[in-house]
């Protein structure tokens, strides 16, 4: 009797660091995508994107090369790969189209916007959760979640400075996000085969990176090459933060589920807004609490 209390508080302990884990590493990376993605850096959406793959690639690899120990389904994972395939070649075009649709819709609109837009992905991943299976349907979190979509809804309807191609780009965005998320809990909790979060990731990465490859080299221009040679010990940071991010995500979904990592990204929103009040100065949504659009200019 006395282990319950004993597990129940072991189970909140690692919820907790998880969480803490994924929203400190999401934040980081998001305000460092805004600050890249500023005229005078790096402003190409897609090759930013391609190269945080291509950074996640080549580590998971070598990461495997020198700690094969890290990598337990591994072997798992490679006798079965046609089956893999199904799942995690659709997941890394729905991951590259997030990724891209993401960075991009940074030139269009505030962080603070697009993170109230995001709030949304809770009510999508309840929809396809519940019918994939992975979640019930109750009238109670069906109510508590409309509660979140209507103040998130009055939150992005103050955005001064709206741009309707921005928003779409972030929808688009997030239905991908949302799909390719649950795609992962399939892979790396059920589908017979439970991967770890390395081997998950290993396996993600390179099939993320061939659409974005295309991509890139499709609308490759000279300023790319340019801005690449002037800015790249910020392009390796800012990949190397992509990396770990990759990890938190999938450690996330693996040991919570994805509506909690959807939940958990609702903390991770409140991060993120304050954060771009206080750098980019960006809070300017009319709906928001007179306390916060203060941060601007105090």
């Amino acid at each position: 009797m006395a282990s319950a209390p004993h597990a129940n508080r072991s189970i909140a302990m690692e919820s907790f660091a998880v969480g803490a884990m994924y929203i400190s590493t999401s934040a980081g990376l998001i305000t460092f995508n805004k600050y890249m993605m500023s005229k005078d850096r790096f402003p190409h959406a897609v090759q930013l994107t391609m190269i945080h793959m291509a950074t996640t690639s080549a580590l998971s690899f070598l990461l495997y090369a020198v700690a094969p120990g890290l990598y337990p389904s591994m072997e798992k994972a490679k006798s079965e790969w046609r089956t893999l395939l199904k799942y995690i070649a659709p997941l890394g075009m729905l991951f590259a189209l997030s990724l891209y649709a993401s960075n991009q819709a940074y030139a269009y609109c505030s962080v603070a916007f697009l993170q109230f837009c995001k709030e949304g992905n809770i009510v999508l991943v309840f929809v396809m959760s519940c019918c994939l299976g992975l979640q019930k349907f109750s009238w109670t979190k069906t109510a508590v979640l409309s509660v979140v979509l209507v103040g998130c809804s009055f939150c992005a309807h103050g955005e001064i400075n709206f741009v309707l191609i921005g928003f779409g780009i972030q929808i688009f965005s997030q239905v991908c996000e949302c799909s390719k998320n649950l795609i992962g809990e399939v892979v790396t909790t059920g589908a017979g085969m439970k991967l770890d979060v390395l081997t998950f990731v290993l396996f993600q990465a390179p099939c993320s990176l061939l659409p974005l490859l295309v991509a890139g080299v499709a609308s490759w221009h000279p300023a790319v090459g340019k801005d690449l040679l002037e800015t790249w010990p910020l392009l390796l940071a800012n990949a190397s933060v992509a990396f770990l991010l990759n990890i938190c995500i999938a450690l996330t979904i693996k040991r919570l589920s994805t509506l909690a990592f959807v939940i958990i990204g609702l903390m991770k929103d409140t991060v993120i807004v304050c954060a771009s009040a206080i750098i980019f100065q960006e809070v300017k949504t009319s709906s928001l609490p007179r306390w916060m659009s203060r941060l601007k200019t105090d």
